[in-house]
C-alpha cells in the first residue's frame, strides 16, 4: 500500500511539476533605477546616484554596492551576502529609498526598486514586423498584442523591445519664434493655461443634477495648431505660427531589428518557480488561437527566440537517458541474476523510487531541469543495489532448502538489513550534506541532493518491504536449469577463480599493491590540477549573444548601421536562423550599447558547432573599424552579459581609477589565452557646458533658469502636458515641445534659441 501511495503521488505530480532549464535560485541582489531625462551623468550622480548609495549603505548584509550614472539614467546595483533573505533585502532598500525620496531632484522620476532574479532573462522574444509606420506596429504591439499576453498564468511582464511611444510632437521653429517674439516660458505657460483638464463637479437643481465637464484640452493635432501661445498689439499668435504639430513617435532612443528588418519586439518575462515550457507552450496556443487570426494584412509576427526549444531538447535527451539507462540495468541484472521474475522485482524498485523522489520534488517547489534529471539519472543505477542485495539473500536462502517462499523472504531479508541500510547511509551521508551547501553553488546543487537523498531512502524502503514481498510471492526457483544458464554460469565461475588467483597474488605482494594505489591517488591529483575549471561546462545551446559597443556620443543613427554590418556577416551562415537586435535597450538606455541574440539552426541541421561559430565571427568582427563587438554566450543574470571572468577595481579618485584600469587592461591583454577585454566604467562621453554670464542676464531682466530652460526645451525636449484621443482607446500620451529636425545640430545653432527680454 505504501509504495502504490508513492507511485500516486508520484504520478500525479510529474504531471504538475514545471520544467525549467536550471534551478530556481534566489540571487540575493536588488537593483534600483531611477529617470531625470536630459540630465548629464555629473548630475546624475551627485544628485541621484550617491544620494541612494549613502542610504541603502546602511542595509544590513551587503556584500558591495555597484552604480551606473548614464546621461538621463541611474542605476545601482545592491549585492547581499548569500545568506540574506531577498525578499527582507527588497523591503529594507525600499523603505531607504522612500526615506530619501524628498531629496530626489522634482523632475526625477520615481526609483524603480526590482529583484535581480536568477534567469530573469525573456524566455521568449517575439518580433513585430510589417508593412505599417513604426507609430502603427507600436501601437498594435502595445494595445493589442502585450495586453491579451500579459493575461497568461505564469507570465511576469510583456517587454517591448525597441519601443518608441506615440507622442505628440510640437517641433518649435527657433527662427518663427524669434521673429514673433515668442520664448519657450510662453509656450510653456500657453500650454498650462488653456490646454487643462479639471473636476467640475455637480450642478444640482431640484430633482436633477448635472455632472460638469471640463475636460478643455485638444483632441486633435489640426486644432492643438489654434492654441493661442500669445496676444500681443490685439493679434493672436498661433502655436501653428511658430511650430509644426506632428502625431507622431517619442525621441528616437531605442531600436530594435528581426533578421536586418526594423520591427518591435515583445519579450515575454516569467514569474519565477513557473513553468517555462507551459508558458511558451500557452503562449504559442493564443497567438495559434487569437492573436494571429487578426492580424491585420500586411503584418506578421513570428518567434525570434525560444527558452523553450533548448529546455525541451535537453529534458528530451535526458529522459531519454533514464529511459535507456533503465533498460540497459534491467538487462545488466537478467544477466547476472539469469532469472525473468527476479529482474522484474528489481526492476520495480526503480519506478517506485524514482516516483517517490518526484514527489517530493514537487513539494519542495522544484522543477524539472538539469540538475534534477541529472539526479534521477544517477538514481537509475543506484536504486537497484539494495534491491539486488535483498533478492540474492532470498535466491541464497531458496538454494539452501527453504522451500516456504514467504519464510525464505523474512530470513533472507532479515539477514542483510543492516549491511542494506549500512549501504545506504553511506550514500546519504554523500549527498544529504550537499542540502547545507552555502553559496550559488549550494543553491544549485540543492535540488540534485535532495533528489539522489530522497531516493536513495526510498529505495530503502522499497528493498526492504515491497522486494521481499514481490520475492515471497513471484519469485522463480527451479533447481533445473536450460544450457543459456549453464553458460552463463561457466562463465561466472571461470571470473570467480580467475577474481580468486588476483586476490592471493595481490595479498602475496602488499606492499606493491599499496605503492600503487598511493601512486594513481596522486597521478590522479596532478591530473585534476590541470583539468579547466569552471561553474558550467560548455554547452552548444545553439544560440547566444553578440554586445556592441560603439564610442561614447555616438548617435542611435551611427550604433544602427555597424549592427546592421554585423547583421549582413551574420546573414552569410545558413547555420544561423535568425537574429534579434535591440539599441538602448539596457537599464542605461545608452544609444551607443546594442545587444544582438543569435539563433543557430538545431543541432541536426547544421555542421558547424556554436564554440566555431563564435571564434569565427570574433574574428570577422575585429575587422570592423570604429566600434567594439563582445561574442559571449547567454547569461544567467538578467542585464549582464556572459563572460566567465571579470575584475574589479575599487578606489576613491574616480580618474585615478579609470587611468588604473587601462592600465589594467593593457597588461592583461598581453597575457596568453585571454581573448576580448571590455572596461565598464567610459568617462570619455563628449559634453558641451554652458557658461552663462549672469551679470549680463540680470542687467537683461533674465535669469539663468530662464536660459537653462530654453536650451532644455528645445535641445532636449520637454514634455509639457498630456493628450487623449476622443473618442479614443483610454490611453494618454505626451505633449512634447522641440525644436524641429535639422533646426539645431551644431553649437552656434544654440544662438538661434531666442529669450525675451521683460517690456
Amino acid at each position: 500500500m505504501l509504495s502504490g501511495a508513492l507511485l500516486l503521488f508520484g504520478v500525479i505530480s510529474f504531471d504538475r511539476i514545471g520544467v525549467d532549464r536550471f534551478p530556481d535560485i534566489e540571487f540575493p541582489a536588488i537593483s534600483i533605477r531611477t529617470v531625470l531625462p536630459g540630465a548629464s551623468p555629473e548630475i546624475i550622480d551627485s544628485s541621484i546616484t550617491n544620494l541612494l548609495e549613502t542610504s541603502v549603505n546602511s542595509v544590513p548584509g551587503i556584500e558591495h554596492i555597484r552604480s551606473t550614472s548614464a546621461p538621463g539614467v541611474s542605476v545601482v546595483f545592491v549585492r547581499f551576502g548569500l545568506g540574506k533573505d531577498v525578499d527582507i533585502g527588497f523591503n529594507e532598500v525600499q523603505a531607504k529609498v522612500n526615506q530619501v525620496l524628498p531629496r530626489l531632484p522634482k523632475d526625477a522620476d520615481p526609483p524603480v526598486v526590482a529583484k535581480v532574479e536568477f534567469g530573469s532573462l525573456p524566455i521568449l522574444w517575439l518580433a513585430l514586423t510589417g508593412d505599417r509606420t513604426l507609430q502603427q506596429l507600436n501601437e498594435y504591439a502595445r494595445n493589442v498584442i502585450k495586453k491579451r499576453l500579459e493575461t497568461i498564468d505564469g507570465v511576469g511582464e510583456v517587454r517591448l523591445g525597441g519601443e518608441r511611444e506615440r507622442t505628440i510632437r510640437v517641433n518649435l521653429d527657433p527662427d518663427l519664434m524669434a521673429a514673433f517674439g515668442i520664448a519657450a516660458n510662453d509656450v510653456i505657460g500657453a500650454f498650462a493655461t488653456e490646454h487643462v483638464r479639471l473636476q467640475g463637479g455637480f450642478l444640482v437643481g431640484g430633482s436633477r443634477e448635472l455632472l460638469v465637464q471640463l475636460d478643455l484640452e485638444y483632441h486633435n493635432t489640426r486644432e492643438l495648431e489654434e492654441l493661442i501661445v500669445a496676444y500681443p498689439a490685439g493679434a493672436p499668435i498661433r502655436l501653428g505660427d511658430i511650430a509644426r504639430v506632428e502625431d507622431g513617435l517619442a525621441d528616437r532612443r531605442e531600436f530594435a531589428s528581426f533578421n536586418g528588418k526594423p520591427s518591435v519586439g515583445l519579450g515575454i518575462i516569467k514569474v519565477q518557480k513557473s513553468n517555462t515550457v507551459a508558458i511558451v507552450e500557452e503562449v504559442e496556443r493564443r497567438l495559434q488561437e487569437d492573436i494571429l487570426p487578426e492580424l491585420p494584412p500586411g503584418l506578421e509576427l513570428q518567434a525570434a527566440y525560444s527558452d523553450a526549444d533548448l529546455i525541451e531538447d535537453i529534458v528530451a535527451a535526458l529522459e531519454e537517458h533514464i529511459l535507456l539507462g533503465t533498460l540497459l540495468t534491467a538487462l545488466v541484472v537478467l544477466f547476472f541474476l539469469k532469472s525473468l521474475s527476479a529482474t522484474l522485482i528489481i526492476a520495480a524498485a526503480i519506478p517506485v523510487s524514482l516516483l517517490g523522489a518526484v514527489a517530493v520534488m514537487y513539494f519542495s517547489g522544484f522543477t524539472f531541469n538539469t540538475m534534477t534529471l541529472l539526479g534521477l539519472l544517477l538514481l537509475i543505477g543506484v536504486v537497484v543495489d539494495d534491491a539486488i542485495v535483498v533478492l540474492e539473500n532470498i535466491y541464497r536462502q531458496r538454494e539452501k532448502g527453504n522451500r516456504d517462499a514467504a519464510k525464505a523472504a523474512m530470513a533472507g531479508s532479515r539477514q542483510v538489513v543492516f549491511a542494506v541500510l549500512a549501504a545506504t547511509l553511506t550514500l546519504v551521508a554523500i549527498f544529504a550534506p550537499v542540502i547545507f551547501m552555502e553559496g550559488i553553488i549550494g543553491s544549485f546543487f540543492q535540488s540534485f541532493a535532495v533528489v539522489v537523498t530522497v531516493g536513495v531512502l526510498v529505495s530503502l524502503f522499497v528493498s526492504l518491504t515491497l522486494t521481499p514481498a514481490l520475492c515471497s510471492r513471484h519469485l522463480g526457483f527451479s533447481e533445473r536449469h536450460g544450457p543459456l544458464y549453464r553458460f552463463i554460469e561457466t562463465g561466472f565461475r571461470a571470473l570467480d577463480r580467475s577474481y580468486r588467483r588476483l586476490i592471493a597474488a595481490s595479498l602475496r605482494r602488499r606492499w606493491t599493491v599499496v605503492g600503487a594505489a598511493a601512486g594513481i591517488v596522486v597521478l590522479s591529483g596532478l591530473i585534476f590540477s590541470l583539468i579547466d575549471k569552471g561553474f558550467m561546462p560548455e554547452e552548444d545551446e545553439g544560440r547566444f549573444m553578440i554586445t556592441v559597443k560603439a564610442p561614447l556620443g555616438s548617435s542611435i543613427e551611427y550604433t544602427e548601421s555597424r549592427v546592421a554590418r554585423i547583421e549582413r556577416i551574420l546573414g552569410e551562415y545558413d547555420a544561423i536562423s535568425n537574429t534579434f537586435a535591440t539599441i538602448g535597450d539596457d537599464q542605461a538606455r545608452q544609444v551607443s550599447l546594442s545587444t544582438i541574440i543569435v539563433s543557430m539552426a538545431h543541432w541536426d541541421d547544421r555542421n558547424i558547432s556554436q564554440a566555431q561559430m563564435m571564434n569565427d565571427l570574433r574574428t570577422r568582427f575585429m575587422e570592423i573599424p570604429g566600434v567594439e563587438v563582445f561574442v559571449t554566450e547567454m547569461p544567467m543574470v538578467g542585464g549582464q552579459r556572459g563572460e566567465p571572468l571579470q575584475f574589479v577595481l575599487l578606489g576613491l579618485d574616480l580618474t585615478r581609477v579609470a587611468g588604473l584600469a587601462q592600465e589594467l587592461k593593457e597588461r592583461l591583454e598581453q597575457v596568453p589565452g585571454l581573448g576580448q577585454l571590455d572596461l565598464d566604467l567610459r568617462l570619455e562621453l563628449p559634453q558641451l557646458e554652458m557658461e552663462p554670464g549672469r551679470e549680463r542676464l540680470r542687467s537683461l531682466g533674465l535669469t539663468t533658469r530662464d536660459v537653462a530652460l530654453a536650451v532644455n526645451v528645445l535641445s532636449g525636449g520637454y514634455d509639457v502636458a498630456r493628450y487623449n484621443d476622443d473618442p479614443g482607446n483610454g490611453e494618454r500620451y505626451d505633449v512634447r515641445l522641440k525644436a524641429g529636425e535639422g533646426s539645431l545640430h551644431q553649437v552656434p545653432d544654440l544662438s538661434k534659441i531666442y529669450l525675451r527680454t521683460p517690456a
